[in-house]
């Protein structure tokens, strides 16, 4: 067995952290932030008929959505004990697609929640698709330059 080197185990840590950082924000967003004031505003916003039917159904579908990410992002938790290129790519699949599943709507959500809520609520969002991006570009450099998974 492969001895670890110091430039893995930092690399494994980093990214254990950072989806256990994510995990803790998208539970902020998909459980506080995003509530029926914020999904009327944004049906409204939208151009949409603001039911209740309809806020229940857009709510829900944002919470399960999230709860995917949620559970995928504290996958990454794994990290601190187990390094295998698997979970590298599980983890840069997860923070690539759920950034760019949250930027296809980003704005609309940012706007219905600065109506409702305060600039602080963005903050969440934003902090875990901006470090996704970041993380994956990271990871993407990482895989390239050394041809192997966590900085090997």
């Amino acid at each position: 067995m492969a001895e670890t080197t110091k430039r893995e185990v930092v690399t494994g840590n980093v990214i254990a952290i950072s989806s256990l950082i994510f995990f803790i924000l998208l539970i902020i967003h998909n459980f506080i932030v995003l509530d029926a004031t914020t999904v009327k505003t944004l049906l409204s916003l939208a151009g949409q008929k603001t039911t209740t039917n309809s806020v229940n159904q857009v709510l829900n579908s944002f919470r399960f959505d999230g709860v995917m990410y949620l559970l995928a992002y504290l996958s990454g938790v794994i990290a601190y004990w187990n390094r295998h290129p698997y979970l590298w790519w599980f983890m840069f699949a997860v923070y690539i697609s759920n950034a760019f599943f949250t930027l296809v709507n980003l704005y609309m959500v940012v706007q219905a929640i600065l109506d409702v809520k305060s600039v602080i609520a963005i903050l969440p969002i934003l902090i875990v698709v901006i470090g996704s991006l970041i993380l994956a570009a990271y990871m993407l450099v990482v895989s390239i330059k050394r041809k192997s998974t966590f900085n090997r």
